[in-house]
């Protein structure tokens, strides 16, 4: 490591560099952290190598399996010096090859690189390059108006036949449980005998939703209908949370608030257009908890739009879903490849998925009418739960 002064202002890019860099490799460093590892710097010797990289790890890393990432990347970034961006000088440091897109192995060369330079501003450059193709952006197309009209009426199905549970209060139904009181006070008109009788059932409440949305480069061939089915679930419930992720989490709910169909296409195809190629579901999956765990409850249907690729993280993908599965109401998964009736979960990804799914769905369901007929709905659950005051409160018949 290049010997710096701690009072030298050319060293603040630097560490600007660095906090950028892990951002970089996937390291999920806010503005707070970056601050905390400021300040703990200024009480150290940063000329003393091990006490410098323990203040990293103390402020920058989240959790134990951060901790030996980040020692490899600050091993990469502080052992070479770079040079500013107007020098004429690019130093090539290696890193670890970029995930290949959706668990297929390259068979090309394994070892990409990385080009980095400060500008005068302290802004890092960051130039990648890898033996897999790079993402080639997210244009999204629009659908045909009346496919997105169906996939909305698709949606309002979603909510009113299969995200619900049974309230605690009562409301009078053609068939359910005798309601005596209901009956007795009918009885009158008959000169108080019981004619007819009166039923009653619980008042179904509709749940929350929350939106994990693929993608990645597997899903690039099916992001136009999915994107329409995201913007219809964040349309009618308006409290919907919606997050994207390939190879890290990002939320995007800020990104259709209060917009149209259209404007909404074109904010997230320039929103999404560095992300893609492999997939972490597992990862994902497990930041989404410890970042917004706080947003599942008895109330809450999560909605997973993949196909289910995983770069071999099963194992992950298993736990952190049975545990989202636990928190939430309801677990819909949404395959854009269910709707071919010779379709298996054969993935590893969904094979670990589908004994902690609630319903399985295509996107063809969500647009037409009898995508959520009760027979239809039975036959699409993995696992069929059905309650008075159960969790997955979907009616087989009604």
């Amino acid at each position: 490591m290049r010997p710096e002064n701690r009072s030298d202002p050319s060293f603040v890019p630097r560490l600007a560099g660095f906090i950028a860099f892990l951002r970089v490799r996937g390291f999920a460093v806010g503005i707070g952290s970056a601050l905390d590892c400021a300040h703990a710097l200024r009480q150290i010797s940063i000329l003393d190598r091990d006490t410098f990289l323990a203040a990293c790890i103390v402020t920058l890393a989240k959790s134990p399996e951060d901790v030996p990432r980040l020692i490899e990347s600050f091993d990469l970034y502080w052992s070479t010096y770079i040079e500013p961006a107007d020098s004429k000088t690019r130093l090539a440091v290696s890193a670890p090859p970029s995930p290949p897109p959706d668990g297929v192995v390259s068979t090309g060369e394994t070892a990409p690189g990385f080009r980095i330079a400060v500008d005068r501003a302290g802004v890092v450059r960051v130039g990648l390059y890898s033996p897999d193709a790079p993402s080639s952006g997210h244009d999204l197309r629009l659908l045909d108006r009346k496919r997105v009209v169906a996939i909305r009426a698709g949606v309002r199905r979603l909510r009113r036949e299969a995200a619900t549970r049974p309230g605690r209060r009562q409301a009078p139904a053609r068939r359910g449980s005798i309601d005596f009181p209901a009956t007795a006070r009918h009885s009158l008109r008959q000169g108080g005998e019981w004619v007819e009788f009166r039923f009653r059932k619980p008042r179904k409440r509709r749940a929350e939703l929350v939106i994990l949305w693929d993608v990645s480069g597997s899903m690039r061939d099916h992001e136009a209908v999915l994107f329409a089915l995201v913007h219809a679930l964040h349309r009618v419930v308006r409290r919907t949370r919606v997050f994207a992720f390939g190879t890290q989490l990002d939320e995007v709910s800020g990104l259709l608030r209060g917009q149209s169909y259209f404007h909404a296409a074109r904010a997230a195809s320039g929103h999404l257009r560095p992300m893609g190629g492999g997939t972490r579901i597992g990862s994902c999956l497990e930041d989404f908890l410890r970042r917004y765990g706080r947003l599942l409850h008895e109330r809450t249907t999560l909605v997973v739009l993949s196909d289910g690729w995983d770069l071999g993280e099963t194992v992950r993908l298993s736990s952190a879903l049975q545990r989202l599965h636990h928190l939430c109401h309801l677990v819909v998964w949404v395959n854009p490849y269910a709707d071919d009736p010779r379709f298996e979960p054969a993935t590893a990804g969904m094979r670990e998925a589908m004994p902690h799914v609630d319903l399985l769905l295509g996107p063809r369901d969500f647009e037409t009418r009898t995508g959520f007929a009760p027979e239809r709905l039975a036959a699409r659950r993995p696992q069929t739960r059905v309650g008075y005051r159960g969790k997955a409160f979907i009616a087989a018949s009604q």
